[in-house]
């Protein structure tokens, strides 16, 4: 099987560490303690890797010693919460429009997510899943996926609406029972995919929207392997930058296959890392006060002669010597 090199996106993870914060989870102390204190979660186009995400959900889970994030984040839970994508999506006109918009863009989420829409005469098929192996911690994501798809329907349709039949990969409708809808319909479990069968004519259904002026289109997530891999280098804390080992271990590939995925794109890992070595040092030597030593510290070399070794061979010049000619010119 292809290795697959997924990420969430910062803009739609920090939201959801806020919203369970919120709840009252000890989120901070979890994070503490495990990989995603590496990354700079400041930065909204940053990208995580999945792996390193479901790690989480599962440790913040045990530790909090609660069998699921779903009352936590469906409870009062509004789509613009996800900033600027549920924003989005909440200014759609009809509910076609808004779950149309939601494949189209879906990836923003994170990149192992599979979205469809079908309309068969008078019956629309709605599904999702994800691109990967299954796992604790991907069915942790897959529910927090099922609570913002839930909350789509709900603002469309109210909490009465009703569905022809859904497919769940779950045992028992039971697991997901406070997000499912209400009434008499079908459930058909221990299915590949989340699906929900419903009456076209529901399609139409229209919101009080906001007005689509003031929302920003999503942007599309990278989908090329190797731009997917230095955006998860890039989005590490100064000072954090991961070996390949270590990087190899976030996408559960290893380090042979990641060589030769370099390797068959024309590039190495060093010289990925040097490329974003360089671009921090330029722009903390253009953009800050700090001296050589607090860079070198920040960009995390052992020690400031070695940070100066690579910024002359990078540039022809010393650090001190290419601060001066700025400041010069």
């Amino acid at each position: 099987m292809k290795q697959l090199y997924f990420v969430y996106q910062v803009s739609y993870f920090k939201p959801l560490l806020l919203r369970l914060e919120n709840c009252g989870l000890d989120v901070a102390s979890t994070i503490r303690k495990s990989e995603i204190r590496h990354f700079d979660l400041s930065n909204s186009k940053n990208y995580i890797p999945t792996g390193v995400v479901h790690d989480f959900l599962v440790a913040l889970k045990k530790e909090c010693k609660i069998d699921s994030f779903v009352d936590y984040l469906s409870c009062g839970f509004c789509l613009s919460e996800l900033g600027s994508f549920g924003t989005y999506i909440k200014g759609q006109p009809t509910l076609k429009k808004a779950i149309s918009e939601f494949v189209k863009f879906s990836n923003i989420l994170q990149t192992n997510l599979k979205t469809d829409l079908r309309i068969h005469k008078d019956i629309v098929v709605f599904s999702f899943s994800f691109l990967e192996k299954c796992s604790h911690g991907s069915r942790i994501s897959e529910n927090i996926i099922l609570v913002i798809l839930c909350q789509l329907f709900k603002m469309y349709l109210g909490n009465n609406w009703k569905p022809i039949t859904i497919y769940i990969p779950n045992t028992a409708i039971s697991d997901i029972k406070s997000l499912s809808p209400r009434g008499k319909y079908f459930v058909q479990n221990n299915r590949s995919e989340y699906k929900f069968v419903f009456s076209k004519s529901l399609l139409d259904t229209e919101v009080c929207a906001i007005s689509l002026n003031s929302s920003i289109v999503p942007e599309c997530q990278e989908t090329n392997i190797i731009n997917i891999i230095e955006q998860v280098i890039s989005s590490y804390e100064c000072g954090c930058i991961p070996s390949l080992k270590t990087l190899s271990i976030h996408f559960n590939t290893s380090e042979s296959s990641m060589k030769r995925l370099l390797k068959s794109n024309q590039t190495k890992f060093s010289n990925i890392l040097e490329e974003i070595l360089y671009n921090r040092a330029i722009h903390l030597l253009t953009k800050s006060d700090m001296n050589i030593n607090l860079i070198s510290e920040n960009l995390g070399y052992s020690d400031s002669p070695n940070f100066i070794r690579s910024f002359k061979k990078w540039t022809g010049l010393t650090p001190g010597i290419y601060r001066e000619h700025l400041r010069v010119s």
